[in-house]
């Protein structure tokens, strides 16, 4: 079985490599005989059961030293006893019927065994005991019905909870909990198996095993159960360490071993349940099925980011002044005494630019606090910014929004700066303004420059605080259902307009002068007012939806007066058109065979029908592609235009220029040819 990661990711930002150490030699015969003769006199185990337990163990001697000191793990109607030591990995075996396979288990009753790979075998039953004997006992009918449950369960683990990425790089850092466990061959003759077997299922002994490189863990198991063998492979991963091992024996050397609590006694209450297999059930229930509620997605995010903020601290990147401003844990009144900004929209840019930040130390410090809670988390962009939100929206209280509500929104309000690096500025919101209106006059056609880019930081908590914007509405009940942008696209949207830009700039206003409610403007910054004039037009998401539309959905204008006007209209009228075009593509392919297929797919179109549509929709390809090449050349020519007037002394896009030239001859060439 291959591993495979999702994402390539950067070296600084995954979960850090624990350092790799010389294996202990696998112990002396002797030494585990004594070792399970101690288990035997204080438990009473089964002697079989007690050797398999002394053979699974790293140190004999930590075995006997834990015996005497036995932890006592309370559950409903009696208490289980279990001893702490170091196990080899490659003698424990992940429980082949593990529950997380679920509904993917097809019993007999609904379908016959052998009918297809998935129910080749009946699935394997529940483990039982005799009384309180601690060991479990499970029947399978042969070899391959238990490398068969073994093979399934290890697919359904790695899809579900797939722990490799952290494993490969800390090794298993919590107990697993093991169960000698006898596994009786009921059809094929075959003697009893005896394993060391995880109780709770055990991802983590799963991708342990992945991360060897194992193979079938029944097999594995079988192979390790050698001595010859385990000798062997302890020799030469450290060899391999005194020579200089590479990635992936120094991820050998990680998860040649685990932590495990071994369950080794059962003492029933009155009334209690009264087999050992029973008491273990309770003992896992507590973990998975009753386990204790999970913080969320936002405890969790501002335990990290607290975290992160900390280590900034310790190293130096924040004051401790700064990093409680960040936190949110000084009043306005304190922030302004220490002359930091009271506004929260600035709060909130400062924030998104320290975690999104290209600086090294920042990304180290972020990474190293993150994996200290959470080893299987990769730092991402994504999760970098979610931890920024969690610390911007402690500053939503006031705002009367669920806090919630708008963290979840707020995560992805950061569209135009999270992949572009900016420095926050504390100007005043009218000098942004200026500036990113300049951006916008000397390049149209390009990339938000500082000033746009700050702007847009600024302007994400006073429009998502206020619920003025929102995430995806979803289609029920909502006039903009087909357009499915996050927070942060819109935003991306406005900065391309001057109207856009305008808007941004007076939430930051509003919000910062106090006001609940945020405004809309028009083309020269004015308030608008609504079609009645009786009042101020308010912003809220459809409003900001349908003034700055997706494109491909340019908003009609209200008067066709002027040429201008009237493209604007001919355009609003073709983007609706070509949203209908998609529309009638996706209804032709929504037409199903009997079979479920796609009918279209079997039948065909009329060939004659193709090959007009064809036709309009090349001639509009074309037309399309020319101007657009027209609007580029005009809006990047007035940044040229902008750049000579300023005396820079930098080359204009002459590329560009002869690109589109050469886009204008092949036109040409092309209509000849037609011709």
């Amino acid at each position: 079985m291959t591993t495979t990661i999702d994402e390539p990711v950067a070296v600084h930002d995954h979960v850090p490599p624990r350092p790799v150490s010389k294996l202990p030699e696998l112990a002396p015969i002797a030494a585990r005989r004594k070792a399970a003769d101690k288990l035997i006199e204080t438990f009473s185990l089964d002697e079989a059961a007690a050797s398999t337990i002394a053979d699974a163990v790293v140190d004999p001697a930590e075995l006997r030293r834990s015996i005497e000191t036995p932890t006592q793990l309370a559950i409903t109607g009696g208490t289980l006893l279990a001893v702490r030591a170091e196990v080899w990995a490659r003698r424990t075996l992940p429980d082949i019927r593990n529950p997380r396979i679920g509904a993917a288990r097809r019993h007999p009753i609904a379908v016959e065994p052998g009918t297809d790979e998935e129910s080749r075998f009946a699935p394997v039953g529940d483990p039982t005991s005799e009384g309180t004997t601690p060991h479990l006992t499970v029947e399978v009918e042969s070899a391959e019905h238990m490398r068969w449950a073994s093979g399934l369960a290890a697919r359904a683990v790695l899809e579900a909870n797939d722990w490799r990425y952290s494993i490969r790089n800390q090794g298993v850092l919590t107990e697993v909990w093991l169960v000698a466990t006898r596994y009786d061959h009921t059809e094929d003759g075959s003697p009893a198996l005896w394993a060391m077997t995880t109780a709770e299922g055990s991802s983590r002994t799963t991708a342990a095993h992945d991360v060897l490189g194992m193979g079938n863990s029944v097999d594995a198991v079988v192979t390790a159960s050698s001595d010859t063998y385990m000798r062997g492979r302890i020799k030469e991963l450290n060899t391999a360490l005194e020579q200089g091992p590479t990635i992936k024996q120094s991820e050998a050397l990680r998860c040649e071993t685990l932590p495990a609590l071994i369950l080794v006694g059962y003492q029933p209450l009155s009334g209690g349940p009264d087999r050992f297999s029973s008491a273990v059930k309770s003992l896992v229930a507590l973990r998975h099925v009753d386990a204790p509620k999970a913080w969320g997605d936002g405890p969790e995010m501002e335990s990290l980011a607290d975290e992160a903020l900390a280590v900034m601290e310790d190293r130096g990147i924040l004051t401790p002044l700064r990093r409680r401003w960040f936190a949110g844990s000084i009043s306005r009144a304190q922030a302004n005494a220490a002359h930091l900004p009271t506004d929260q929209a600035i709060r909130a840019a400062e924030i998104i630019a320290l975690f999104t930040s290209d600086d090294q130390l920042v990304r180290d410090a972020i990474r190293d606090a993150v994996t200290r809670q959470s080893t299987r988390k990769r730092i991402t962009k994504n999760v970098r910014v979610n931890l920024a939100v969690a610390l911007i929206v402690r500053a939503v209280a006031g705002e009367g929004a669920n806090p919630d509500r708008v963290r979840r929104y707020m995560q992805h309000g950061f569209v135009a700066v999270r992949d572009r690096y900016f420095k926050p500025t504390h100007r005043d919101a009218d000098v942004i303004l200026t500036d990113a209106l300049d951006e916008l006059d000397q390049d149209p056609a390009g990339e938000p420059g500082p000033a746009r880019l700050d702007l847009a930081a600024r302007s994400a908590y006073p429009l998502i605080a206020t619920l003025s914007l929102w995430a995806d509405r979803g289609t029920q009940n909502n006039p903009n259902a087909d357009d499915r942008r996050r927070p942060g696209e819109v935003i991306d949207t406005m900065l391309t307009s001057r109207l856009g830009i305008r808007q941004l700039h007076r939430a930051i206003v509003d919000h910062h002068n106090g006001r609940s409610t945020l405004r809309a403007v028009n083309e020269d910054g004015s308030i608008r007012r609504t079609e009645d004039r009786a009042q101020d037009q308010i912003l809220n998401d459809v409003y900001l939806r349908s003034t700055f539309p997706k494109p491909g959905s340019p908003q009609r204008p209200t008067s066709t007066d002027t040429p201008d006007d009237a493209l604007r209209d001919a355009a609003a009228r073709l983007g609706a058109a070509v949203r209908a075009v998609e529309d009638a593509m996706a209804a032709i392919r929504a037409v199903k065979a009997l079979d479920g297929t796609d009918h279209v797919e079997t039948v065909g179109a009329d060939r004659n029908h193709v090959k007009e549509w064809k036709n309009v929709l090349d001639d509009a390809t074309s037309d399309l592609e020319f101007w657009g090449r027209i609007w580029e050349r005009r809006n990047r020519g007035a940044r040229a235009t902008a750049r000579r007037d300023d005396n820079w002394e930098t080359e204009y896009d002459d590329d560009t220029d002869r690109a589109i030239d050469t886009w204008e001859d092949e036109d040409a060439d092309n209509l000849e040819a037609a011709k």
